[in-house]
């Protein structure tokens, strides 16, 4: 014991945690380190007998120190733990945010495709002998329902199969199309956003302090709430409009005076992205393409209710009228899907839900400092060491 409360005293350790330890415990080290020390003998070292109130004295001094360094380090081993739990857990809340949204929206599209489909179907069973009455009496003009010969229903057959060509060449054409402009969509906000960002952290550094600094984070409030948000709008509206009624005209003229600044750079970069995105969320398919594909599907179903206008047994007609309801439910399936990747918001192949989670960590930075809170992340990496200058020998002085 009484060799280890030499080492602790005599090693660089008391000069290591006395920053960190309390006052009184320090005062007990220098007192424990002063006492009179273990005298040696020129022969074989022998421990010499000791005062006892001297050794308890270090040894009571030795253990206080153990149990603050013990102390400081469990401290510290907790605080790193929960600046790590933070960022986890500010993860998982937007994991969970965007899980929230992408089952809301699931949802949404699930409903307006799935209870479409259902009903047409239902509807399509339930009125199949009037439908197939009323298109032999709007067709032939008269009330009662002969077979068809085999001549006939060759040419029903052969109409139906080109219908069927139609629909299918035009359907999928459109949802090619579609699924193209999604796609764009998506890789141009993710452009525009990270653009954003990247212009307020500028705007943040180089106009920090300055009295256009608040005029200049509303700009960019002013754009994300009025122009990246408006997926709702026609982008021809969005870019019709005049220059002093745009903000990244306001930050232009706020940070530029005679010279652009740093700042012009960022700004025309994410109008180009603000240009990219408004070309990618245009409508490319006009709204006559799609009357045009639920008149095909009409054509189609027309079809098949002419081909079983043969008196058939009840097995066979049933038969006959779920296999209609079954294509009626199916097309109208397929042109719903279509009609969700059609429709700009609202829905599972849209973007306007992930576009909310996206801009969220945007809009509360921005909303913090416009409320004057500045930002210092402490799970950043320290900064490196600074070292005193040396002094200046004579001989350099001289020289």
């Amino acid at each position: 014991p009484v060799h280890l409360v030499d080492w602790i005293f005599s090693s660089p350790i008391m000069s290591m945690l006395a920053p960190i330890l309390p006052t009184h415990v320090v005062d007990t080290a220098r007192i424990a380190s002063v006492a009179s020390p273990v005298p040696r003998t020129g022969g074989p070292q022998r421990l010499q007998p000791m005062q006892p109130g001297t050794t308890f004295m270090r040894a009571m001094a030795a253990g206080v120190v153990l149990a603050q360094a013990v102390k400081v380090r469990n401290t510290l081993k907790r605080r790193g733990s929960r600046v790590q739990r933070l960022a986890v857990d500010e993860g998982e809340q937007d994991d969970d945010s965007l899980r929230v949204v992408v089952r809301k929206n699931v949802i949404k599209t699930v409903c307006r495709v799935g209870l479409w489909s259902v009903f047409t179907a239902a509807g399509a069973y339930v009125l199949y002998p009037s439908l197939q009455q009323f298109l032999w009496t709007f067709l032939t003009g008269t009330k009662t329902v002969v077979p068809l010969s085999d001549i006939v229903q060759g040419y029903v057959g052969n109409v139906l199969a080109l219908m069927s060509v139609l629909f299918s060449i035009l359907a999928g054409n459109s949802y090619t199309s579609l699924y193209s402009q999604n796609e764009a969509i998506f890789c141009a906000l993710f452009a525009e956003v990270s653009e954003a960002k990247a212009l307020m952290e500028q705007i943040a550094l180089v106009c920090s302090g300055r009295p256009f600094y608040r005029s200049a984070l509303e700009s960019i409030r002013r754009y994300v709430e009025r122009d990246l948000r408006r997926l709702d709008r026609p982008p021809s509206i969005l870019c019709a409009c005049k220059p002093r009624d745009d903000p990244l005209e306001s930050i232009l003229y706020l940070t530029s005076v005679g010279v652009p600044s740093a700042v012009y750079e960022t700004v025309r970069s994410l109008r180009q992205r603000r240009g990219d995105r408004l070309g990618a969320v245009q409508r490319k398919l006009p709204p006559v393409q799609m009357a045009l594909l639920y008149v095909l599907g009409g054509f189609n179903l027309m079809s098949l209710l002419l081909l079983a206008l043969a008196k058939l047994p009840t097995t066979e007609v049933h038969l006959c009228r779920v296999l209609f309801a079954l294509m009626a439910g199916a097309l109208m399936m397929t042109m719903r899907v279509i009609h969700e990747l059609w429709t700009p918001v609202g829905g599972a192949y849209n973007v306007d839900g992930v576009l909310r989670v996206m801009i969220r960590g945007l809009e509360d930075e921005l909303d913090q400092r416009l409320k004057g809170k500045t930002f210092s992340d402490t799970r950043l990496p320290p900064p490196p060491p600074s070292f005193p200058a040396r002094p200046e020998t004579p001989a350099a002085a001289a020289a």
